[in-house]
């Protein structure tokens, strides 16, 4: 049998990402796995192995996890492997020292409510929607990155925010009600209807609520969160009303992208207490007036040349660029809003966590079935085209060929990601339609302001574009301790960034170059990690050389991002 010395994992001179692999392949991970944990590339773990296999003198996998469980066996307390590695390796190189991160998490349930089930033909109705109904929210919840679990009476609970943070997870999850309300309802009136005075079958009921909790940042589910408990009771005193309920957060998180009514909501003659819930909204139907709030933004004259050149069948792009980029959010609704006054249609579409193209495109088409009711659309035909990004533009085009149509893309790297998914030819079927694009795209200007780049009819015209610049707006600004935008963009780090910027947060004073040499990489590997940095906006160059914080608050922010377990255990 094959043996391996096992003196010390120094002795391997093993990397901590190969000792990171090493540990999840003890676990038996394949390598998409691996690759999926570790959010790297599946040739990426190939070459790691490769070079494991020949430090650990072995090979093939199964004599690898023998001298992986080995060197686990071997008494040194440094060289722990396994999932703890992950932590273990952060805490050594100075990253976060924990496994617990606040996280802003927006919860949607779902009431279904009982029913007297005296009749076999409201058995089998029930039954059938209730599956159909399932099936409507996996996808959903799928392509929206959401996590979705059945509970066992029928209901549903759907959440995001954990364990992939969004910049619009409160977004997500209103607009996610405001989907599956018109689904419910369109099923009620048309499969459920009563014919043969056999009772019908009650609504459901769905209720949205966001909250700030401490979170394990590994655990890929949650238990014991406020938002869960508070959603679950709105859900039931929404089924009256037949609109989806939501409480104070999640309105102030959500405020443009829906309309929303204030309602005193009452259950059994008995009004929800106010004091406990505080206030709550009722979320609009989808197709009724927007709010226009241009003039926040100082009336944003601009836009109004460009409505007329894409309702003349000429498709713009519009670059939405900002810092905080909360406030990209807020633009982006603010600019559809606008346009829905003008009787455009919109087409809300989201960026998930995995930006592989093939993900993407899922993710995209997966939105625009949800969406294709709206429009009179079947999207289920052929599209008889080569490549996903043609398939996704044919797509768009059909939804422009009923009139001008705003694609909202909201994502920090909400542009680059259309774009990449489109290319050239998925592009070129939306040049000469009625399409405008506002898709979020990460500024590096170092200011508090948004600036609206007007690219053509083309996302490549960077170098001749116009740029259109404002100051944010403070009601735009998210104010909440928990900044919800910021940790979404540290969870889109590479492990060794969020070291280096985790660090640095320590000590906002200094330069950044000085946490850098503390962590001490590879130099090629601190370019690159650096480049990643500055290029998310966290960084900017410093005036004496170097790299610095944005900002102080952004400093601030990302240091308390990160509970110590420590804290945790005295609190």
């Amino acid at each position: 049998m094959h043996t391996t010395n096992t003196k010390s994992i120094a002795h391997l001179l093993l990397t901590p990402r190969q000792e990171q692999i090493l540990g999840l392949l003890s676990e038996g991970m394949s390598n998409q796995e691996i690759a999926d944990e570790l959010r790297i590339q599946h040739g990426t773990v190939k070459q790691h192995l490769f070079i494991l296999f020949r430090k650990l003198q072995v090979t093939n996998r199964a004599k690898a996890v023998i001298a992986a469980n080995q060197l686990m066996k071997g008494g040194h307390k440094e060289s722990t492997l396994g999932r703890s590695a992950l932590s273990n390796v952060s805490t050594r190189v100075g990253g976060r020292p924990s496994a617990y991160v606040w996280r802003m998490i927006s919860v949607v349930s779902v009431f279904v409510p009982d029913n007297q089930l005296n009749f076999p033909e409201l058995i089998i109705r029930r039954d059938k929607y209730l599956i159909e109904l399932r099936q409507m929210i996996a996808g959903l919840s799928e392509a929206l990155d959401g996590k979705f679990v059945s509970l066992p009476y029928g209901g549903m609970l759907i959440w995001f925010g954990h364990p992939c943070a969004h910049v619009d997870d409160a977004d997500r999850a209103v607009q996610f009600a405001q989907l599956l309300q018109q689904w419910s309802d369109s099923q009620h009136e048309f499969t459920l209807c009563d014919e043969n005075a056999v009772p019908m079958l009650h609504p459901i009921g769905v209720g949205i609520a966001s909250h700030p909790e401490i979170v394990a940042a590994k655990a890929a589910e949650l238990t014991g969160v406020e938002s869960f408990r508070m959603a679950a009771i709105l859900a039931r005193h929404a089924r009256p009303l037949g609109r989806p309920l939501a409480d104070a957060l999640t309105q102030k998180l959500a405020p443009l992208s829906v309309p929303w009514f204030g309602v005193k909501v009452s259950s059994d003659n008995r009004a929800i207490d106010q004091k406990r819930f505080g206030l709550l909204g009722v979320v609009g139907a989808r197709g009724l007036a927007l709010p226009d709030v241009r003039s926040r933004w100082g009336g944003m004259l601009f836009l109004d040349p460009i409505f007329e050149t894409v309702e003349h069948g000429i498709s713009q792009w519009l670059s939405v660029e900002s810092w905080p980029p909360a406030a990209t959010t807020s633009l982006i609704d603010a600019i559809g809003n606008a346009a829905s006054a003008k009787n455009f249609r919109l087409l809300r579409l989201r960026v998930p966590t995995v930006l592989r193209r093939e993900r993407l495109a899922a993710s995209f088409v997966g939105q625009l079935e949800a969406f294709a009711k709206d429009y009179g659309l079947a999207l289920n035909h052929v599209y008889a085209f080569n490549s996903a990004g043609e398939r996704l533009g044919a797509m768009i085009a059909d939804f422009a060929s009923q009139g001008p149509l705003v694609v909202q893309m909201y994502g920090l790297k909400g542009l680059d990601a259309l774009a990449a998914v489109l290319g050239d030819r998925g592009i070129d079927h939306l040049v000469s339609r009625p399409v405008m694009v506002v898709a979020g795209h990460l500024s590096e200007s170092s200011q508090n302001q948004t600036n609206i780049r007007l690219l053509g009819a083309r996302p490549a015209g960077l170098p001749f574009s116009r740029i259109f610049s404002m100051q944010v707006s403070d009601t735009d600004l998210l104010t909440d301790d928990i900044r919800a935008d910021l940790q979404a963009l540290i969870d889109g780090l590479s492990e060794e960034s969020r070291n280096i910027v985790t660090v640095a947060a320590t000590h906002p004073e200094q330069i950044i170059d000085a946490s850098v040499v503390q962590i001490d990489l590879p130099h090629h590997q601190t370019q690159t990690c650096l480049h990643e940095l500055a290029s998310c906006g966290l960084l900017v160059p410093h005036p004496g050389g170097g790299f610095q914080f944005r900002d102080l608050m952004t400093a601030n922010a990302i240091r308390n991002l990160t509970i110590p377990f420590a804290q945790t255990q005295s609190a």
